[in-house]
């Protein structure tokens, strides 16, 4: 993300300081910052890898879905009783 910030004093606007206050923190601000963004990327590719592929990721869950699929079988089983 490419923001600028701009620090605004709590005087200066009130109603943002009214949006931003918590009912039960009791500390009180000094300052604000309004973030101004600029522009941004969910998923830049260049600077989030893939650590795992599809394939990978379904061979590492594929135990816990079979253990999954015979619990359900045995709860149906044990339904049916």
């Amino acid at each position: 993300m490419y923001a600028w910030a701009e620090i605004v004093d709590l005087n200066v606007r009130p109603d943002l300081l009214a949006l931003l206050t918590l009912e039960d923190y009791p500390a009180k601000p000094e300052r604000m910052m309004v973030l101004h963004i600029e522009a941004y990327d969910w998923n830049c590719p260049q600077h989030i890898t893939a650590r795992y592929t599809v394939e990978e990721i379904e061979e590492a869950l594929a135990p816990q879905r079979e253990y999954i699929q015979k619990l359900e079988l045995e709860l149906k089983q044990l339904k049916e009783k």
